[in-house]
């Protein structure tokens, strides 16, 4: 029995030891858990803080950022409502989002406003409800730019406006275009009046460059009108060549006053009958550097003094004045050269009769590639050939 009661203090002894132990080790995992606890709680609340000022920092920064946009939004509306070009927003449908004052100035009589034009069609808008604007517009549908020019009446006022149509993509589907309208109907005008100025410039340089060659001529009566066949022959040669037309013009001037140095020559070697001399001759030749020194003061916007100064150079170096040779001449003056001797050989002078036009293309062709160049010379015998003839 003392036995029993021995095992029964032993076992409740030791249940009473593992009870304590694991109470023990209840406390201390309860204690852990609870530092542990207060631990995650700290750092959730310093999570939480700092998820608070980042949040707080970024909805500053988006405020700001929103305050930009709108800014800079706000800018740019202010630019694209003042700008000095016309410009026109469409949707999809080609209908009107958007149009600034330049526009509203062309498209719109001035008792309309922008809300009359906002969600019309582009296309039902009178200036662009014309034939050739539907197949511009269905090609800006395409993705194309488009370029037209269209004169606008509105009232009393009529407008030449260049339009330029541009596609508008969103994330590579069309979403739209922007159309540009700039009037140039200040700068037509303009240009128009230059190109009258021009003209009237250009015929009063004829017409000086005409009395010049009268000038020269009263002097020489055996070659009057000498100068203006020339330059009638010229013209036709540079023509047949197709030299452009600034060339032309530098030959038909240059040609009607190429003698015009020979107002330096006295009359009685200019009107001699006979043969002249070799020291006369010499003094006729002068005449080309005379019309260069003349000439060289006028600024006229073709080389007509370098024209005049080398007419009566040849290929081979054996004019005058200066001996040149192949392309260190001008063009012009070797068109003139050949137009010179032509119409010379063909005219009475006061030591020989006309030679004949016969006479004068043998001429040129014996000496083609040597004295004269030879698309002239061809240019020239082929003028002869399909009939060209001298005006009297």
């Amino acid at each position: 029995m003392e036995n029993q009661i021995q095992a029964f203090v032993l076992i409740s002894s030791i249940t009473l030891a593992l009870f304590v132990l694991i109470s023990v080790y209840l406390i201390i995992r309860l204690k852990l858990n609870d530092i542990l606890l207060k631990r995650s709680e700290g750092k959730l609340k310093n999570f939480n803080e700092t998820l608070q000022y980042m949040v707080a920092e970024k909805t500053e920064e988006l405020q700001i950022s929103e305050k930009k946009f709108k800014n800079l939004y706000e800018l740019n509306k202010e630019v694209l409502e003042n700008s000095p070009a016309g410009i026109i927003k469409l949707n999809r449908k080609h209908e009107i989002e958007f149009l600034n004052h330049e526009s509203l100035s062309i498209l719109l009589p001035e008792n309309k406003n922008q809300d009359d034009m906002l969600g019309q069609l582009i296309s039902q808008i009178p200036q662009f409800n014309r034939a050739g604007w539907a197949s511009l517009l269905i090609q800006l549908k395409k993705g194309k730019e488009i370029e037209g020019e269209e004169t606008f009446i509105q009232q009393s006022k009529k407008s030449i406006v260049k339009v330029k149509g541009v596609p508008v993509y969103e994330e590579g589907i069309y979403s739209g275009a922007v159309l540009l309208l700039n009037d140039n109907t200040e700068s037509i005008l303009a240009e128009d009046k230059l190109k009258q100025s021009f003209t009237m410039l250009q015929k009063a340089t004829g017409d000086i460059i005409q009395a010049m060659s009268y000038t020269s001529e009263i002097r020489d009566p055996y070659t009057a009108g000498h100068q203006k066949k020339v330059a009638e022959l010229a013209v036709a040669i540079g023509k047949e060549m197709n030299i452009n037309e600034e060339q032309l013009q530098g030959v038909k001037f240059a040609a009607m006053i190429h003698d015009i140095g020979k107002i330096s020559v006295p009359s009685d070697i200019l009107s001699k009958p006979g043969k002249i001399g070799k020291t006369e001759f010499e003094v006729v030749k002068g005449h080309s550097q005379t019309g260069y020194e003349l000439l060289d003061k006028i600024n006229f916007p073709w080389p007509i003094s370098i024209i005049v100064y080398q007419h009566h150079e040849k290929l081979d170096g054996s004019g005058y004045p200066n001996g040149l040779k192949g392309d260190e001449i001008l063009l012009e003056a070797k068109i003139i050269a050949v137009a010179d001797t032509v119409e010379a050989m063909t005219s009475h002078r006061p030591y020989r009769p006309a030679l004949g036009i016969d006479k004068a293309l043998d001429e040129i062709i014996t000496n083609k590639g040597r004295l004269y160049e030879p698309a002239v010379v061809d240019a020239c015998v082929h003028l002869f050939k399909q009939g060209f003839k001298f005006t009297n």
